[in-house]
């Protein structure tokens, strides 16, 4: 079914309206909800608090979608994103049954939804970036930016967990070893995408490095590894932001 640019406007709104009200329903309702934090511990789970960062990307897609409802210039490119978008809003939404069901495995297919839904989302935002320069509202791409950001990490986290069920373990030494260097992996799309001119995904990634880094203290290579892999990152952010770079791709410098 073909959907008019109209009715496109007003899908993501309702999409981000909808996931909120979803997702803080069992908690409202006082039920059981499995959300990475009581879960069997695996070598790059993060400590309880990070999550909170899902209501800023909550609130901040909300945000992004309300602006684009007086966004007047849309390329296909942003009409794209929205499509995307949506579907990682689905994903948000279906994540609701499969954490209260507790299965591990569903749980990572979700989050790999997620991801790949929100990479080919970024892909067009900055498509459209380069073509309208710069964007209307461009400060609320903060948004997709950040939830990219934290699905990045929580599929990493996401898949150990679904390992684990599996059955698939490894030595303590081996398992601190993998565990570092996919921080390192994390640590190298941070920085990847801070020097292309957004500090906020590089922002949430040394978020979520620092939580890893608390959760994990008693393996002191992966505590050392997440730290430092936070510390640089903000480092880095700091210093793009004060430089003449562009710290952020949709607004330019500050």
């Amino acid at each position: 079914m073909h959907l008019s640019t109209r009715t496109w406007r007003y899908i993501p709104l309702v999409t981000f309206i909808t996931v909120p009200i979803v997702n803080y329903l069992p908690i409202v309702l006082d039920i059981s909800q499995d959300r990475f934090t009581d879960d069997v511990t695996t070598r790059v789970s993060a400590a309880g608090y990070a999550f909170s960062i899902w209501g800023v990307i909550f609130t901040g897609m909300i945000v992004f979608a309300a602006v684009q409802l007086r966004t007047l210039r849309k390329t296909k490119a942003l009409k794209r994103a929205y499509k995307y978008l949506v579907l990682a809003g689905l994903a948000s939404i279906a994540f609701v049954p499969i954490s209260l069901y507790g299965d591990q495995v569903l749980g990572f297919a979700d989050l790999l939804w997620h991801l790949l839904a929100l990479l080919a989302a970024y892909t067009s935002l900055r498509i459209h970036v380069a073509e309208i320069k710069p964007p209307a509202y461009g400060w609320s791409y903060f948004a997709p930016s950040m939830y990219l950001g934290w699905i990045s990490a929580a599929t990493v986290i996401s898949a150990s967990l679904a390992l684990d069920q599996l059955g698939v373990t490894f030595e303590a030494d081996t398992a601190v070893y993998i565990a570092t260097a996919l921080v390192g992996v994390l640590t190298a799309l941070g920085t990847y995408l801070a020097l292309r001119a957004d500090i906020v995904y590089a922002g949430t990634v040394a978020w979520a490095l620092v939580a890893v880094a608390i959760k994990q203290q008693d393996a002191p290579l992966l505590f050392w590894a997440g730290g430092a892999g936070a510390v640089f990152l903000v480092g880095l952010c700091v210093w793009i932001w004060l430089s003449e770079r562009r710290a952020f791709y949709a607004v330019g410098r500050g």
